[in-house]
Protein backbone atom coordinates (compact mmCIF):
# COMPACT_ATOMS: atom_id res chain seq x y z
CA UNK A 1 0.00 0.00 0.00
CA UNK A 2 2.70 2.41 0.93
CA UNK A 3 4.47 1.69 -2.25
CA UNK A 4 0.68 2.57 -4.34
CA UNK A 5 0.72 6.15 -2.85
CA UNK A 6 4.51 7.01 -3.64
CA UNK A 7 3.68 6.01 -7.51
CA UNK A 8 4.13 9.10 -10.04
CA UNK A 9 1.09 8.43 -11.18
CA UNK A 10 -1.13 7.68 -8.78
CA UNK A 11 -0.15 11.05 -7.22
CA UNK A 12 -1.17 12.76 -10.19
CA UNK A 13 -4.40 11.60 -10.57
CA UNK A 14 -4.94 12.00 -6.68
CA UNK A 15 -3.68 16.17 -6.97
CA UNK A 16 -5.93 16.79 -10.01
CA UNK A 17 -8.69 15.38 -7.94
CA UNK A 18 -8.45 17.16 -5.03
CA UNK A 19 -7.77 20.19 -7.27
CA UNK A 20 -11.16 19.65 -9.20
CA UNK A 21 -12.77 19.28 -6.12
CA UNK A 22 -11.51 22.57 -4.22
CA UNK A 23 -12.54 24.67 -7.72
CA UNK A 24 -16.08 22.98 -7.79
CA UNK A 25 -16.53 24.18 -4.39
CA UNK A 26 -15.03 27.98 -4.55
CA UNK A 27 -15.58 28.59 -8.34
CA UNK A 28 -18.97 27.53 -8.96
CA UNK A 29 -20.15 29.97 -11.23
CA UNK A 30 -17.22 29.70 -13.12
CA UNK A 31 -17.39 26.66 -13.99
CA UNK A 32 -21.17 26.69 -14.64
CA UNK A 33 -20.06 29.19 -17.40
CA UNK A 34 -18.02 26.87 -19.44
CA UNK A 35 -20.77 24.34 -19.68
CA UNK A 36 -21.54 23.81 -23.53
CA UNK A 37 -24.91 22.52 -23.10
CA UNK A 38 -26.42 24.46 -20.11
CA UNK A 39 -28.72 27.67 -21.17
CA UNK A 40 -29.66 30.18 -18.04
CA UNK A 41 -32.47 31.51 -18.57
CA UNK A 42 -32.92 35.52 -16.76
CA UNK A 43 -35.55 37.74 -17.10
CA UNK A 44 -33.75 40.36 -18.45
CA UNK A 45 -32.19 37.92 -21.61
CA UNK A 46 -36.16 36.99 -22.11
CA UNK A 47 -37.24 40.77 -22.44
CA UNK A 48 -34.34 41.76 -24.42
CA UNK A 49 -35.22 38.15 -26.46
CA UNK A 50 -38.93 39.47 -26.60
CA UNK A 51 -37.85 42.82 -28.06
CA UNK A 52 -36.46 41.15 -31.06
CA UNK A 53 -39.49 38.97 -31.26
CA UNK A 54 -41.44 42.00 -31.99
CA UNK A 55 -39.10 44.56 -33.17
CA UNK A 56 -39.70 47.49 -30.96
CA UNK A 57 -36.46 47.94 -29.01
CA UNK A 58 -37.88 49.46 -25.94
CA UNK A 59 -36.83 47.32 -22.65
CA UNK A 60 -39.14 49.24 -20.14
CA UNK A 61 -42.18 48.39 -22.38
CA UNK A 62 -40.41 44.77 -23.10
CA UNK A 63 -40.45 44.31 -19.17
CA UNK A 64 -43.98 45.69 -19.02
CA UNK A 65 -45.17 43.61 -21.25
CA UNK A 66 -43.58 40.18 -20.38
CA UNK A 67 -45.11 40.71 -16.77
CA UNK A 68 -48.27 41.12 -18.36
CA UNK A 69 -48.18 38.21 -19.94
CA UNK A 70 -50.17 34.78 -18.93
CA UNK A 71 -48.08 31.35 -17.45
CA UNK A 72 -48.61 29.77 -21.22
CA UNK A 73 -47.79 32.83 -22.63
CA UNK A 74 -44.30 33.16 -20.77
CA UNK A 75 -43.69 29.50 -21.15
CA UNK A 76 -44.19 29.82 -24.90
CA UNK A 77 -41.37 32.66 -25.05
CA UNK A 78 -38.73 30.40 -22.94
CA UNK A 79 -39.75 27.62 -24.64
CA UNK A 80 -38.95 29.59 -28.55
CA UNK A 81 -35.98 31.15 -26.51
CA UNK A 82 -34.27 27.83 -25.87
CA UNK A 83 -34.98 26.86 -29.52
CA UNK A 84 -33.41 29.42 -30.88
CA UNK A 85 -30.44 29.63 -28.27
CA UNK A 86 -29.64 25.56 -28.58
CA UNK A 87 -30.03 26.39 -32.88
CA UNK A 88 -27.30 28.89 -32.51
CA UNK A 89 -24.84 27.10 -30.79
CA UNK A 90 -24.97 24.36 -32.88
CA UNK A 91 -24.58 26.84 -35.88
CA UNK A 92 -21.69 28.25 -34.16
CA UNK A 93 -20.25 24.26 -33.00
CA UNK A 94 -20.95 23.38 -36.77
CA UNK A 95 -18.72 26.30 -37.98
CA UNK A 96 -21.55 27.94 -40.18
CA UNK A 97 -20.68 31.26 -38.95
CA UNK A 98 -17.17 31.01 -40.93
CA UNK A 99 -16.78 32.55 -43.89
CA UNK A 100 -19.94 33.58 -44.54
CA UNK A 101 -20.53 36.95 -46.69
CA UNK A 102 -23.91 37.56 -45.22
CA UNK A 103 -22.72 36.92 -41.29
CA UNK A 104 -19.55 39.09 -41.87
CA UNK A 105 -21.43 42.08 -43.43
CA UNK A 106 -24.39 42.03 -40.44
CA UNK A 107 -21.68 42.33 -37.94
CA UNK A 108 -19.88 45.14 -39.18
CA UNK A 109 -23.06 46.77 -40.09
CA UNK A 110 -23.48 46.13 -35.87
CA UNK A 111 -19.86 47.89 -35.35
CA UNK A 112 -20.75 50.68 -37.45
CA UNK A 113 -23.99 50.90 -35.50
CA UNK A 114 -22.25 50.84 -32.10
CA UNK A 115 -19.27 53.25 -33.35
CA UNK A 116 -21.79 55.92 -34.15
CA UNK A 117 -22.93 55.68 -30.19
CA UNK A 118 -26.20 57.40 -28.91
CA UNK A 119 -24.79 60.51 -30.57
CA UNK A 120 -24.10 62.15 -27.02
CA UNK A 121 -21.19 63.94 -28.29
CA UNK A 122 -23.40 66.20 -30.60
CA UNK A 123 -22.80 69.53 -29.73
CA UNK A 124 -25.76 72.17 -30.01
CA UNK A 125 -25.83 73.79 -33.22
CA UNK A 126 -27.12 77.51 -32.67
CA UNK A 127 -28.70 79.50 -35.40
CA UNK A 128 -25.20 81.24 -36.59
CA UNK A 129 -23.53 77.29 -37.49
CA UNK A 130 -27.02 76.70 -38.83
CA UNK A 131 -26.17 79.53 -41.39
CA UNK A 132 -23.08 78.93 -42.31
CA UNK A 133 -23.59 74.81 -42.70
CA UNK A 134 -26.88 76.60 -45.14
CA UNK A 135 -24.96 79.02 -46.75
CA UNK A 136 -22.05 76.26 -47.56
CA UNK A 137 -24.39 73.71 -48.94
CA UNK A 138 -27.40 75.97 -50.55
CA UNK A 139 -27.12 74.20 -53.58
CA UNK A 140 -28.73 70.91 -52.06
CA UNK A 141 -31.88 73.38 -50.77
CA UNK A 142 -32.08 74.95 -54.08
CA UNK A 143 -36.36 75.01 -55.39
CA UNK A 144 -36.49 74.13 -59.17
CA UNK A 145 -38.60 75.72 -61.87
CA UNK A 146 -42.34 74.19 -62.31
CA UNK A 147 -44.90 75.17 -64.32
CA UNK A 148 -48.92 73.97 -64.30
CA UNK A 149 -50.69 73.48 -67.01
CA UNK A 150 -53.17 71.57 -68.68
CA UNK A 151 -52.94 70.09 -72.38
CA UNK A 152 -55.13 68.76 -75.38
CA UNK A 153 -53.22 66.32 -77.58
CA UNK A 154 -53.55 65.49 -81.37
CA UNK A 155 -51.47 62.13 -82.43
CA UNK A 156 -48.82 62.19 -84.38
CA UNK A 157 -50.78 59.08 -86.41
CA UNK A 158 -53.21 61.40 -87.51
CA UNK A 159 -51.61 62.52 -90.82
CA UNK A 160 -53.60 66.16 -90.31
CA UNK A 161 -52.02 66.14 -86.57
CA UNK A 162 -50.67 69.97 -87.47
CA UNK A 163 -53.47 71.62 -89.25
CA UNK A 164 -56.06 69.74 -86.02
CA UNK A 165 -54.12 70.99 -83.96
CA UNK A 166 -53.80 74.68 -85.25
CA UNK A 167 -57.98 74.53 -85.28
CA UNK A 168 -58.28 73.18 -82.12
CA UNK A 169 -56.25 76.27 -80.89
CA UNK A 170 -58.44 78.44 -82.66
CA UNK A 171 -61.18 76.86 -80.87
CA UNK A 172 -60.72 76.76 -77.43
CA UNK A 173 -59.70 80.46 -77.87
CA UNK A 174 -63.05 81.72 -79.17
CA UNK A 175 -64.71 79.45 -76.83
CA UNK A 176 -62.64 80.67 -73.82
CA UNK A 177 -62.04 77.01 -72.59
CA UNK A 178 -61.31 76.80 -69.45
CA UNK A 179 -58.70 74.86 -67.28
CA UNK A 180 -61.51 72.12 -66.07
CA UNK A 181 -62.85 71.84 -69.54
CA UNK A 182 -59.93 70.85 -71.57
CA UNK A 183 -61.14 66.99 -70.91
CA UNK A 184 -63.86 67.56 -73.59
CA UNK A 185 -60.96 67.81 -76.95
CA UNK A 186 -58.48 66.38 -78.06
CA UNK A 187 -57.50 62.67 -78.00
CA UNK A 188 -56.17 60.56 -74.94
CA UNK A 189 -52.27 61.11 -73.74
CA UNK A 190 -50.15 58.72 -72.74
CA UNK A 191 -49.43 60.02 -69.26
CA UNK A 192 -51.72 63.05 -67.84
CA UNK A 193 -53.46 65.30 -69.03
CA UNK A 194 -53.04 68.15 -66.24
CA UNK A 195 -49.47 68.97 -65.20
CA UNK A 196 -49.55 70.66 -61.36
CA UNK A 197 -45.76 71.73 -60.13
CA UNK A 198 -44.05 69.87 -62.61
CA UNK A 199 -40.38 70.52 -62.87
CA UNK A 200 -38.46 70.62 -66.08
CA UNK A 201 -36.55 66.78 -65.80
CA UNK A 202 -40.26 65.68 -65.17
CA UNK A 203 -42.23 67.19 -67.90
CA UNK A 204 -39.25 66.48 -70.02
CA UNK A 205 -39.68 63.05 -69.06
CA UNK A 206 -43.08 63.10 -70.14
CA UNK A 207 -42.75 65.22 -73.37
CA UNK A 208 -39.37 65.07 -74.81
CA UNK A 209 -36.21 67.68 -74.19
CA UNK A 210 -37.99 70.05 -77.05
CA UNK A 211 -41.42 69.98 -75.84
CA UNK A 212 -39.81 70.48 -72.42
CA UNK A 213 -38.04 73.58 -73.14
CA UNK A 214 -40.97 75.15 -75.01
CA UNK A 215 -43.62 74.96 -72.26
CA UNK A 216 -41.18 76.53 -69.84
CA UNK A 217 -40.47 79.75 -72.08
CA UNK A 218 -44.99 80.37 -72.58
CA UNK A 219 -45.84 82.83 -70.63
CA UNK A 220 -48.57 83.15 -67.97
CA UNK A 221 -51.28 85.28 -69.65
CA UNK A 222 -54.61 83.08 -69.55
CA UNK A 223 -54.67 82.33 -73.09
CA UNK A 224 -54.65 78.72 -75.28
CA UNK A 225 -50.88 78.39 -76.97
CA UNK A 226 -49.03 76.20 -79.22
CA UNK A 227 -49.12 74.10 -80.54
CA UNK A 228 -46.21 72.73 -79.75
CA UNK A 229 -44.62 69.66 -80.55
CA UNK A 230 -43.42 66.47 -78.58
CA UNK A 231 -42.35 62.37 -79.22
CA UNK A 232 -45.85 61.94 -79.60
CA UNK A 233 -47.49 64.50 -81.74
CA UNK A 234 -49.14 68.18 -81.12
CA UNK A 235 -50.23 69.69 -77.67
CA UNK A 236 -52.67 72.80 -77.25
CA UNK A 237 -51.23 74.30 -73.55
CA UNK A 238 -53.08 76.47 -71.55
CA UNK A 239 -50.19 77.67 -68.72
CA UNK A 240 -51.59 78.30 -65.18
CA UNK A 241 -48.72 79.12 -63.76
CA UNK A 242 -44.55 79.20 -63.40
CA UNK A 243 -42.26 79.86 -60.93
CA UNK A 244 -38.69 79.98 -61.47
CA UNK A 245 -35.94 78.02 -59.71
CA UNK A 246 -34.80 79.97 -56.21
CA UNK A 247 -32.58 79.59 -53.24
CA UNK A 248 -35.07 79.48 -50.32
CA UNK A 249 -34.42 81.84 -47.07
CA UNK A 250 -33.13 79.48 -44.44
CA UNK A 251 -36.52 80.01 -42.46
CA UNK A 252 -38.15 78.33 -45.08
CA UNK A 253 -36.33 74.76 -44.79
CA UNK A 254 -34.69 75.29 -41.43
CA UNK A 255 -35.75 71.54 -40.23
CA UNK A 256 -34.65 69.92 -43.10
CA UNK A 257 -31.24 71.81 -42.74
CA UNK A 258 -30.52 70.98 -38.96
CA UNK A 259 -31.78 66.95 -39.55
CA UNK A 260 -28.96 67.47 -42.87
CA UNK A 261 -26.55 69.05 -40.42
CA UNK A 262 -27.24 66.35 -37.30
CA UNK A 263 -27.07 63.45 -39.84
CA UNK A 264 -23.74 64.74 -40.90
CA UNK A 265 -22.37 65.02 -37.45
CA UNK A 266 -23.41 61.57 -36.92
CA UNK A 267 -21.21 60.56 -39.81
CA UNK A 268 -18.33 62.03 -38.43
CA UNK A 269 -18.58 60.82 -35.02
CA UNK A 270 -18.83 57.36 -36.81
CA UNK A 271 -15.63 57.61 -39.11
CA UNK A 272 -13.88 59.04 -36.08
CA UNK A 273 -14.48 55.94 -34.03
CA UNK A 274 -13.92 53.65 -36.95
CA UNK A 275 -10.48 55.67 -37.53
CA UNK A 276 -9.59 54.86 -34.01
CA UNK A 277 -10.44 51.23 -34.22
CA UNK A 278 -8.50 50.99 -37.75
CA UNK A 279 -6.00 52.58 -36.07
CA UNK A 280 -5.43 49.89 -34.13
CA UNK A 281 -4.46 47.28 -36.59
CA UNK A 282 -1.01 46.80 -38.42
CA UNK A 283 -2.03 45.82 -42.41
CA UNK A 284 0.54 43.49 -44.00
CA UNK A 285 0.31 42.89 -47.75
CA UNK A 286 0.99 39.41 -48.91
CA UNK A 287 1.78 38.30 -52.13
CA UNK A 288 -0.55 35.85 -53.78
CA UNK A 289 -0.20 32.21 -53.40
CA UNK A 290 -0.49 31.57 -56.97
CA UNK A 291 0.85 34.36 -58.73
CA UNK A 292 3.25 35.88 -56.58
CA UNK A 293 1.85 39.43 -57.04
CA UNK A 294 1.15 41.60 -54.72
CA UNK A 295 -2.26 42.72 -53.99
Amino acid sequence: MKRFFTEPLLQFFVLAGFLFIVLDLLMPQRLAVVKPFEIAITEEKITEYLQFQRKSFNASDAATLFSAMSASEKQTLHTNYVRDEVLFREALALGLNENDEIIRRRLIQKMEYIAQGFYDDIAPIDEAQLEQFFVANSDLYAIESFVTFTHIFVSEKNPMAQQVAQQLFNELNTKQVTFSQAGQYGERFLYSRNYIERTPSFVGSHFGEAFQQGVFALAVDGVWQGPLSSDYGWHLILLQNKAAARTPELVEVAPIVLADMQREQRQQIKARAIEELVAKYTVVTEPSARSGLIY
